[in-house]
Parts: C-alpha cells; structure tokens; sequence
C-alpha cells in the first residue's frame, strides 16, 4: 500500500461536511535571514499563495486547494521549509476529506503525521490532522482506526483545556459512534460536549458541533418514523431544529463553501418532517444550486432526495419517482450508502401512492438489502471495537460478547453471501441454512447445558390472500413479515422461510416462558402492523406459532414438537401461540377460525 501505514475498508463518501475547525497563524519569517535569490522569491510568493488557497479555514473550493496544497507542500521541501510542508500536508488530507475521498485521506495521512513529527508549535496541526482521519477512518469502515485516533484525540485536547479543541475531538468521536449504528451515544456525547466546551469555542468548532447535532439527530429520526415513538421523535426533531437554526444564525459570520450547504440541507430536511413545508423548500433549494455550484456531489445527491421526499409529501408523486430513478443512475455505486437507502425509499413509497405495485416491490428490497448491509457492518463493528457503553464494570463482559458477536456477524455474512442458503423473496435463510446453523448451535447448547427454543410460525389465512388479491400481494406480505421477524431478532439469532408462509425462529439461550414472551410480543406487533396501507390484504394478517424447547437438542424433534405445538394453535382458532407442554395456551386472543 503507498505510504502504506493505514488499512482502509471500501465505503461510500461520506453524506456530510466534516471540516477543519482551528485557526492557525501564518508562518513567522525568519529573524535576520538572508535574502533570498530571484528565483526562490517568486517560488516563496507562489508558496504562500498556495498556502492561502490551500487553508481550510477560508472559502476556496476543496477541488483547487487540493491541487494549492499538493504544489504547496513541492515548493516547500525545495525552499526548506519544513513547517510549511507538514502545514500543506494537513490541509490537503482535510480538503480531501471535503470531497469525501476518504481512501487518499488515510494514504496521505501517514505522511502528513510524519511531516508534523511531535513538535509541539504544530499540536494544532496534529490534532486536526488526526480528526480527519478518524472522520474519514469511520466513513471508510475501518473503525479500528477511527476509535483508536479520536479516543487519543480526546485524550490530548483534555490534557490542552481548550475549547474549541476539545469540542472538535468530540465531535469527531461522536461522528463515529453515529457511523457504527449508536447515533444515541453520539448524541448524548456531543450534547454534553457542547454544555461544557460551548460557551467558549470559537466560532467553528461550535458551528461545527452545531449541524452535527442537526445531522445526527437526523439519523435518529430516520431510524424511528415508522416504529410509532411518536413523542421521542417529536423530541429529537426539535432538538435538531434548535441546533440547525443556530447553525444557521451563524453562516453569515463564516464564509464556508461547505457549511453553508450543510447546514442548510440539514434544516431543511428537519422542517420538511416537522410538516414546514413552506419554509423547507428555499432551504433545500439553495443548498442544492450550491452544492452544484461547489462542486460538492455527495451532499447534492442528499439534498435531491429531500427534494424528493418534499415533492412527494406535497402530493407529486408521478416527479418525485423520476427524479429518484434519474438520482439513482446517476450517483452509480459510488454514493453515500443512507444517501442509496433513502432515494429507495422514496421511490417506494412514490410507486405505491402511483399504485405500481412491481416498481415498489424492487425499491422496497433495495433499500432493505441496503438497510441490511448496513447494519451487518455497524453490528460487526460494535462487536469487535466497543469496549463498554453501559458502565465501567461491564467492560470484561463487553468485551467478551463483542468476541462472540463479531464470530457470529462473521458467520452470518458468510452465509448470506452464499446463494444456496438464501431465499431470493425474503432473503432470510432458507431449509439448508436452517439445517447447517443448528448442526453449529444445538450441540455447542446441549454441551454447556444452556437453554433453547424453537418457534414455527405461520400466516394465517394465507391461501385466501393469494385468491383475493393476488400472489404479488402475498409476496408482500412475506416479505414485510420477514422484515418484523428479522428486526426482532439477536445476532445469535436463526431465522430461517421454511417453506411457503411458515418460518422457523431459533433462540438460543432462551427458555420456554422467555422465548413465549418475545413470541407473544411478536405475535401482537405483527397483528397491530397497518398490512392494507402496505398494499396487502383489507384484514389484518395475524400469525399462529408454535414453540418448543430443548431438551432434547435434536432438530427433527424440535421441529416435530413446535409443528404439533402450531397444529393446535390452528385448530384453537389461530393468532394465538401454544407451547409444546401440557398448559399449552399462552395468551390466546381467539380472532376466529
């Protein structure tokens, strides 16, 4: 690997402005220097003019003062001038990171931290350097790397006790617990941050800490609406809206090519779910034709889909869907992974208010394949790289469940990539997954005598489904259920189709009266989940299920009992689950046979 000290994993660029939040004071001139020849005059003005351009704390656009800051730090080791070289070398990394080149970013970041050595007239330097690559370190999926630099990043700014430092370096460690799935933590770190740092960081670091508020809430609401927490919604876009209006209230003191599309993008797209429609739009508009203007791909392409969504909110579904289809051929592969998930989304939910049921079944799955990897990749993360998030004498135990989490995130990856085991509607596993993970887990269980049941779940009345409204309906339906079955499981967790509307739950380490709970709580959600505003049936879909518990660890028995244990659900009058043991009814809410 060139330069090659950092180890990168493939990942989108990244959705939003991460930039360089210190200020740094121009080289001094050299007391009693001699002059300098004709030549090296003009190379020293043409230095300091890169230099100028190349400094991410004023208004060029990051493309050119990549280039300022590559011809910068040539004619600094031909002048020798090493502060200015390390200087330029820092600057472009942060620029890079503008445009979300994250895999040059940890590159050149080696060298950069070699040219800024540990002087401490350069701990600035450093410190920003090292909250580039922890951004770009997390949006690139190594987060080994992201944790380990912004943790020291906190470490040195608080032995510092400046501000602004030490508001950056959080924002920075709070950027990345959002990347890996807790974007909880990440707030509750940068709000706390901004209680004690605030009131005396400049003006950047606060604007800053500011719209990655905004952000990350965003992230929060993106991952409820829908889930029916209504109130901490209410909640969080509020917060959001006071940290973006603020946000805002400060542009006008910082002339930022970024920022002013960020914060802009942001706060329209908080004021677009609150129902501000109104005052969304000119917001979204403007950091839109900036975005273009700037050069800035990744955040117009997150902007459009806001435009998107507002379009579609405003009754215009037949142009929100060709501007997601177009944004979609045009961001390829190469965009922000949430910028993919959520343009499907939209398109999803335009083909169903234009009633093409085909089109907004492809987009639904490409956004839940995306959601999907997505979060195989956070929950792998977490596994291998959070040592506690609860309290410090967990840490041990934390530590070992990352171990076996990471193994079994692993695992799973490994099985879903292979064909043979998956189910191409749902995507769940199928028969021969099934089959192959309990040969893993039912005799690791049986030897260290720990608890486990199986459940088998069917839909009921699915034949009449397929009648009435037609077998495209019922594969909606499946797979809609699979998607509520799979969001209530653990990582140790085996959910496999097996075999027309019936699916098997495996959960280890659960007895009978834990696993009846979760499977009464699943049975309920599943009964109270609006099916008819999905495009499925006018009555609401309900589940019967069957479950059965070890011992004995053998599959076919397991299999046999929770079957038999189903078969009476069904016959007692469905909805209901029924435990294979003599007082079988468990909170049987009888809706007719």
């Amino acid at each position: 690997m060139p330069r090659g000290a950092l180890q990168i994993g493939a990942a989108p660029p990244m959705t939003e402005a991460m930039l360089r939040p210190f200020a740094f004071a121009p080289p001094a001139p050299a007391l009693n220097a001699p002059p300098l020849p004709a030549p090296a005059l003009i190379a020293a003005s043409e230095l300091d003019d890169c230099l100028a351009l190349a400094d991410p704390t004023g208004s060029a656009l990051p493309a050119p003062a990549v280039q300022a800051a590559e011809r910068a730090m040539v004619l600094a080791e031909q002048l020798t001038r090493p502060v200015d070289q390390a200087r330029a070398a820092g600057w472009r990394c942060a620029q890079l990171l503008r445009l979300g080149r994250h895999a040059d970013v940890l590159v050149e970041a080696a060298q950069a931290m070699q040219l800024l050595g540990r002087d401490d007239s350069l701990l600035l330097e450093r410190c920003d350097l090292m909250r580039v690559i922890t951004l770009s370190a997390c949006e690139a999926g190594a987060f080994d790397t992201a944790l380990d630099t912004a943790h020291e990043l906190v470490r040195i700014t608080a032995r510092h006790g400046q501000d602004g430092p030490a508001l950056s370096a959080a924002f920075a460690l709070a950027a990345t617990f959002e990347r890996m799935g807790d974007p909880w933590q990440a707030v509750r770190l940068l709000s706390r941050a901004l209680a004690d740092h605030g009131g005396g960081a400049p003006e950047m670091p606060l604007l800053v800490a500011l719209n990655g508020l905004c952000a990350i809430s965003i992230s929060i609401m993106h991952r409820l609406l829908g889930t029916g927490a209504d109130e901490e919604v209410e909640q969080i876009q509020c917060r959001a809206r006071a940290a973006g209006e603020q946000a805002l209230g400060m542009l006008a003191g910082l002339a930022d090519p970024a920022y002013e599309v960020a914060v802009r993008g942001n706060l329209g797209e908080v004021l677009l779910y609150q129902g501000e429609l109104a005052a969304s739009e000119p917001l979204l508009r403007q950091a839109l034709r900036l975005a273009r203007e700037r050069g800035l791909s990744a955040h117009a392409w997150r902007v459009q889909v806001s435009l998107g969504d507002w379009l579609l909110t405003n009754g215009h579904p037949s142009p929100a869907l060709a501007d997601m289809n177009a944004l979609l051929v045009a961001m390829g592969g190469g965009a922000p992974q949430q910028t993919i998930i959520r343009a499907h989304q939209v398109a999803y939910r335009a083909c169903r208010a234009l009633g093409q049921a085909h089109e907004a079944l492809a987009h639904f799955e490409h956004a839940e394949r995306g959601e999907r990897r997505r979060m195989v990749s956070q929950l792998r993360a977490q596994s291998q790289l959070f040592v506690t998030r609860t309290e410090a004498q967990h840490a041990h135990w934390l530590a070992e469940q990352a171990r076996l989490d990471a193994q079994t995130q692993r695992e799973r990856a490994a099985e879903f990539a292979a064909s043979a085991e998956r189910d191409p509607l749902t995507g769940l596993g199928n028969r021969r997954h099934l089959e192959r993970r309990c040969g893993e887990v039912l005799p690791a269980a049986q030897r260290d005598a720990r608890p486990l049941a199986l459940a088998q779940i069917d839909i009921d009345h699915f034949k009449p489904i397929n009648d009435q409204h037609g077998h495209a309906a019922g594969d909606r339906v499946l797979v809609e259920l699979a998607q509520l079955l799979r969001e209530n499981m653990r990582a140790g967790d085996v959910l496999a189709r097996h075999g027309g509307e019936e699916f098997v739950l495996l959960l280890p380490g659960m007895d009978l009266d834990r696993a009846a709970e979760v499977c009464e709580r699943l049975r309920e959600r599943v009964a109270a989940h609006p099916w008819a505003a999905l495009g499925g049936p006018s009555w609401p879909v309900t589940i019967s299920i069957g479950l059965a518990a070890a011992p004995p660890y053998e599959l076919d028995t397991l299999l046999a009992n929770a079957d038999e244990a189903l078969y009476r659900a069904k016959r007692e009058g469905r909805n209901r689950l029924v435990l294979a043991r003599p007082q079988s009814a468990f909170g049987a809410v009888p809706q007719g046979s």
